[in-house]
């Protein structure tokens, strides 16, 4: 018969209790000699990206979007949401068709792809009406800071209004300052002072391949912006559509890239 032997019993050494102790106690050491993953290394970067390399999309004449995917590597989209809405007097609305459109022919004397702001005239008032847009950058959702923002507001014009302060079309901005061929246009881009076509402009009409109509915007440092479109049609002697160019847009972001 085999003889039992006690799990204590001083003649065995190590008891079986002590050795699965042991075992037990080599169980983190032995893992611990595993190597973890590398995380994937991440730098600070600056880059300057222009709506020309974006993704566009409408989803309708009040609402639009460019999208640049990945952008710094981290899965995260950056986005330019623009948000049109109706504003000032009831003369004008907004044009549903036109309105938010990438156009790509040429206007302002380019053929670059630029947002078309189209308005449709309703009555030949003395006032002032059209519509608001507000362009909004972010990063994964996130209201995003940029720098040294630049665009063209092209074809500015129209047939002088009743008012005596210029042509048609009105274009003021929330954030930037703007450079202009003063012998077209007039005014310092603010709401009391919009700009728009001079009253001693060549003609009351910009053609296509003229930048006469332009003006050149700049803005330091800013996370989003509000742009009014206005027209005042009392000048004219027929119910005109009227439509500004705004683009590309070009400007600079800094953050985290990875790799």
């Amino acid at each position: 018969m085999e003889k039992l032997v006690s799990e204590h019993s001083p003649s065995q050494g190590l008891s079986r209790r002590t050795l699965v102790k042991s075992a037990a106690w080599s169980v983190p050491i032995l893992a611990s000699a595993v190597a973890a993953p590398i995380s994937a290394a991440s730098t600070a970067c600056t880059k300057t990206i222009s709506t020309t390399t974006a993704t566009y999309s409408r989803a309708s004449a009040t609402a639009s979007q460019f999208t640049w995917a990945n952008l710094f590597g981290d899965g995260k989209d950056f986005t330019l949401s623009l948000a049109a809405a109706p504003h000032g007097a009831a003369n004008m609305t907004i044009n549903q068709p036109n309105n938010l459109t990438l156009y790509t022919q040429q206007q302002g004397g380019d053929s670059l792809p630029s947002v078309r702001l189209s308005l449709d005239t309703v009555t030949l008032a003395n006032a002032n009406g059209g519509e608001q847009v507000t362009f909004s950058f972010a990063l994964d959702g996130d209201p995003y800071t940029v720098t040294d923002l630049s665009y063209k507001i092209k074809d500015i014009d129209g047939v002088m209004a009743k008012d005596g302060l210029g042509g048609a079309e009105r274009v003021s901005l929330s954030v930037g300052s703007g450079t202009y061929n003063a012998a077209w246009v007039q005014g310092s881009g603010t709401s009391a002072s919009p700009w728009r076509l001079s009253t001693s402009a060549p003609s009351a009409e910009v053609t296509p391949d003229s930048t006469a109509g332009n003006v050149a915007v700049t803005a330091a440092l800013l996370s989003s912006f509000t742009l009014t479109y206005d027209a005042n049609n009392s000048g004219r002697v027929d119910p005109a559509n009227q439509n500004i160019w705004i683009g590309p847009l070009t400007f600079t972001v800094s953050g985290t890239c990875v790799p």
